[in-house]
């Protein structure tokens, strides 16, 4: 017998709409989080790369320093430097038997890495780089 006040209930059956927009939500935080964080890794990978490379870039400038053709380190580095990077190789004569040579190297993040060389001469009239040092 059916009565006119009573409705059989009918039970829902999946997600209803609210429960979808909820978890869309969550869904979208989660993913802007995750590429936030790959965002930062990269950052931090590419500011320990640049700083390797300027390591690198200093300790290469003392080489062909040292193998006797001085300031030519400065012009065979600056023609194959990429976009931002920039080199400086000075000379210092502290005392009249000694050379002070530096190489920085300046990364596009600012970043400094330098290295400093000691030559010191027996002749103080030769003030050129001994050889082997």
């Amino acid at each position: 017998m059916p009565c006119g006040s009573c409705r059989q209930r009918q039970y829902q059956q999946g997600f209803g709409l609210v429960e979808t927009a909820i978890a869309a939500l969550f869904f979208a935080v989660s993913v802007l989080g995750l590429l936030q964080y790959h965002q930062r890794l990269q950052q931090a990978f590419v500011h320990q790369w640049q700083q390797r490379q300027a390591w690198h870039l200093a300790y290469q400038q003392f080489a062909i320093y040292a193998a006797g053709r001085g300031g030519e380190a400065l012009t065979l580095f600056e023609r194959d430097l990429p976009p931002g990077w920039q080199l400086a190789l000075t000379e210092q004569y502290p005392t009249a038997a000694c050379l002070r040579v530096s190489s920085t190297v300046t990364t596009p993040q600012h970043y400094q890495a330098c290295l400093y060389r000691w030559f010191c001469f027996t002749d103080t009239n030769r003030r050129t780089v001994p050889e082997g040092n």
